[in-house]
């Protein structure tokens, strides 16, 4: 059993606590979000058709396959692969660090853990966990010298998610050799064609449906308000602690240098090459999250490379105090929705205001995990009832759903449905004008009149359709 030898337990002991700590939060549906529950719904229509469909593109092939593989487990069963993920992820960011010889490593990889994006999203079914755990595995055997085998890692994350090719450059920092170009191309060679290779491989089904125009993406949102902007890139992705604590270290870095040895919790001097590998790594997925600042899991591959650099610039307590800030921010300081749809729940301790033509609520007292799994729960309650209202309508009706389609739809998986009701997603005014010559009735869900004329360019959907009211509103 040389697996249980003392130096092997650290890493054992994160993967255990990330395992537990998101157990309770893995049963409320597959997430919050619309793109889980179409990673569940193309499982199902490709599981039962035989005919790969990806969720959204450009697609998440290697991620949606298994899932494909294993339709019928159960919500939870494609949560926990995300939880497993992000435990791998957590695991192997330790490893890195004590390749480093960084003294705090199992505090930092705790941290690492507990960020609130990265944590939320382990919670339920999306790439965000895959693609890290396979980006951070890579990046570990590239430490290792290991070339061939890291390429193949960072292409299953490239199946997972695109964005994750990004990560190349940053790794041919790291092998880069001044002045011995024979070496850097043989590095190139080894690092580059398994990486091609295994994401080629990986989106061979979608190149075949679609052709190369899979790499267009198509959002039909709108570009969000600077509020909106600020809040998914920073309070997001760390919650109101963590920012708060990140602001105090970034204080402590940059006017209160003569306090600091730079480097003093590395037993090793960490090559420099690191450290512009990481700043590159936040300059790129910045980047990437301004062409399309629309979800704050987009830059949780960033992480690890703020805590890395953390480690460098602060001394032992200062890095202690923003780790133990990190590990708390999940579960205090909830900034969110108070929407009775879609909104979380809070305290009767919690301040409400209204930033850019949203309630949003502050409550000391409640995390955004938690406001993260109630707003799950608010979305099924929701859905439940707009089934339950839509299988009593005894008339040709048809439902605009949006952002709610792909709930519904997989709500409805194994139920009768009523003949008489139709669910779409948006629908042009054409399609509308054929329904309305059919004789049938349109209406919208909350919200998606807005988001049906944006998605084509159109401003007809409150002339041709009305609001759909449950009972209770």
């Amino acid at each position: 059993m040389i697996f249980f030898k003392h130096k092997y337990l650290p890493y054992l002991t994160l993967f255990i606590l990330v395992l537990l700590s998101r157990l309770p939060f893995l049963w409320a549906g597959y997430g919050i979000e619309e793109d889980s529950w179409g990673i569940a719904l193309e499982a199902y229509n490709s599981h039962t058709s035989g005919i790969f469909e990806p969720s959204r593109l450009p697609g998440h092939p290697v991620q949606e396959l298994f899932f494909t593989a294993i339709w019928g487990s159960g919500n939870v069963v494609f949560n926990f692969t995300c939880t497993f993920f992000s435990a791998i992820a957590v695991v192997f960011f330790a490893l890195i660090l004590n390749h480093f010889k960084f003294k705090y490593y199992f505090l930092a990889a705790l941290a690492f853990a507990f960020v609130p994006v990265f944590f939320i999203s382990s919670t339920y079914t999306i790439d965000f966990t895959w693609s890290e755990a396979f980006v951070l595995i890579s990046l570990y055997l590239l430490l290792k010298e290991q070339l061939i085998f890291s390429g193949i890692l960072l292409g299953l994350a490239i199946g997972c998610r695109i964005t994750s090719g990004a990560m190349l450059i940053p790794f041919l920092i790291i092998i880069w050799q001044q002045n011995i170009w024979k070496i850097n191309f043989l590095n190139l060679i080894k690092l580059s064609i398994p990486m091609g290779l295994v994401a080629i491989i990986s989106f061979i089904p979608i190149i075949q449906k679609y052709g190369f125009s899979f790499f267009m993406y198509y959002d039909q949102f709108p570009y969000p308000s600077q509020a909106k902007f600020i809040y998914k890139l920073i309070f997001g992705v760390w919650g109101f602690v963590g920012t708060v604590s990140i602001g105090i270290c970034l204080f402590l870095v940059f006017f209160n240098r003569k306090a600091q040895v730079v480097g003093s919790l590395f037993e090793n001097v960490l090559n420099k090459k690191i450290i512009l590998a990481s700043i590159v790594v936040l300059i790129l997925f910045f980047i990437s999250y301004i062409r399309l600042p629309q979800k704050s899991g987009y830059m949780i591959p960033v992480i690890p490379f703020v805590i890395l650099l953390f480690g460098y610039y602060l001394n032992a307590k200062n890095f202690k105090f923003l780790c133990i800030a990190l590990i708390v921010s999940p579960f205090l300081c909830s900034i969110n929705l108070t929407d009775k749809l879609r909104g979380a729940e809070y305290s009767e301790y919690a301040i409400t205001y209204n930033v850019s033509g949203q309630e949003l609520f502050f409550d000391v007292f409640s995390g955004p995990v938690f406001s993260d799994y109630s707003k799950r729960k608010q979305k099924l309650k929701y859905t439940s009832e707009v089934i339950t209202y839509a299988d009593k309508i005894k008339v040709k009706t048809v439902i605009i759903a949006g952002w709610w389609y792909n709930e519904i739809m997989v709500e409805h998986i194994g139920i009768s449905k009523n003949a008489l009701v139709v669910f779409e997603s948006y629908i042009n005014q054409d399609k509308m004008n054929e329904y309305i010559q059919k004789k049938c009735s349109i209406y919208y869900l909350p919200e998606q009149n807005l988001y049906n004329d944006l998605m084509f360019k159109m401003d007809v959907t409150d002339l041709l359709a009305k609001p759909f009211v449950l009972i209770r509103y």
